[in-house]
């Protein structure tokens, strides 16, 4: 099913990830637009593999990209550096910023639902201890994600779904598409805090995402 939703509250604007929802009907699936990547600049591409377990099983892709003066500024940050915490803390601030940016999460292997709820609130409590997401808002989306990701209990997630992301000024839209082409959740979230908390959870300090990020845009790995 298809699913458009818009959510004005401060953790939909924070997290547009976790947004409220809203039915459509079903014959939308096939149809559904893209997320677009219009006036998002084609390097610097930021991507990194997230491993997990000792026998580094591939969990996920990650791929982030930014609108042009975002990426002007990223280049600049990075020419002649290499790999620190305060290079990291520096790209961090930079992305907060960003008013435009397209980012698209590939999975890399079938797991359950609890993995997934698990992977969405590391995230969150990375930008918690941030000091980008409150914790009152942490809580109200930890207890929220079973609701508003009622489709992968049963379904779970599979090898080739991904989660497409895209802000724009106060706009940030959401897609969830299944491996076989099919739509699963799209919303949309207005509110003046943008991406901040779904950017922030991938280059805050303790995420999983931000040393691997980093290293890419400085040609590192």
């Amino acid at each position: 099913m298809l699913r458009r939703r818009t959510r004005l509250s401060l953790g939909g604007m924070l997290i547009a990830t976790w947004a409220g929802a809203a039915p459509v009907d079903a014959q939308s699936l096939s149809t559904a637009p893209p997320v677009d990547t219009t006036g998002v600049a084609p390097t610097p591409r930021l991507h990194t593999l997230l491993e997990k377990t000792i026998f580094q099983v591939d969990i996920l892709t990650l791929e982030v990209r930014f609108g042009p003066e975002t990426a002007a500024r990223l280049d600049s940050l990075a020419r002649g550096r290499s790999y620190s915490d305060a290079l990291a803390d520096s790209v961090l601030a930079v992305v907060l910023d960003a008013p435009d940016a397209w980012a698209r999460m590939e999975f890399q292997r079938d797991f359950g639902f609890d993995r997934f709820q698990e992977g969405m609130t590391g995230s969150i409590r990375a930008a918690v201890k941030a000091g980008i997401v409150t914790p009152a808002t942490y809580d109200s989306i930890a207890s929220s994600i079973p609701e508003w990701y009622d489709f992968l209990p049963a379904r779970g997630v599979n090898d080739g779904d991904e989660i497409l992301y895209r802000v724009r000024a106060d706009t940030l839209r959401t897609v969830y598409r299944g491996a076989d082409g099919r739509i699963l959740l799209d919303q949309v979230v207005v509110g003046p805090n943008r991406g901040r908390g779904l950017l922030g959870g991938w280059f805050a300090p303790e995420s999983d995402f931000r040393e691997g990020l980093v290293k890419s845009l400085l040609g590192e790995r």
